[in-house]
């Protein structure tokens, strides 16, 4: 499952160290657990780490204070639940 060029992030919360939930211009939110990545060598160490997420300016991606990055593709591609915004609001 990929996105379209078109799909950008609006919004990012790191809930749970190795998760995260993404609002995107699609209308969807996208709970993806990214903990199959952890052998990068720039992966948040901790919780503290993990919780300073925020997407990158263009909206494509996911950046780090450590610098790892995820792109919006993986995260829909690795995302356990998804749900319509409208729905869940």
């Amino acid at each position: 499952m990929g996105a379209s060029p078109s799909v950008r992030i609006a919004r990012v919360i790191a809930p749970n160290f190795g998760q995260v939930v993404v609002e995107a211009t699609d209308g969807k939110r996208y709970f993806a657990d990214l903990s199959s990545m952890s052998n990068v060598y720039c992966y948040p160490t901790d919780s503290h780490t993990w919780s300073q997420v925020a997407p990158d300016s263009d909206g494509l991606a996911l950046v780090w204070v450590s610098r790892f990055e995820v792109h919006v593709d993986q995260v829909i591609a690795l995302a356990f639940k998804v749900e319509s915004i409208q729905q869940a609001g």
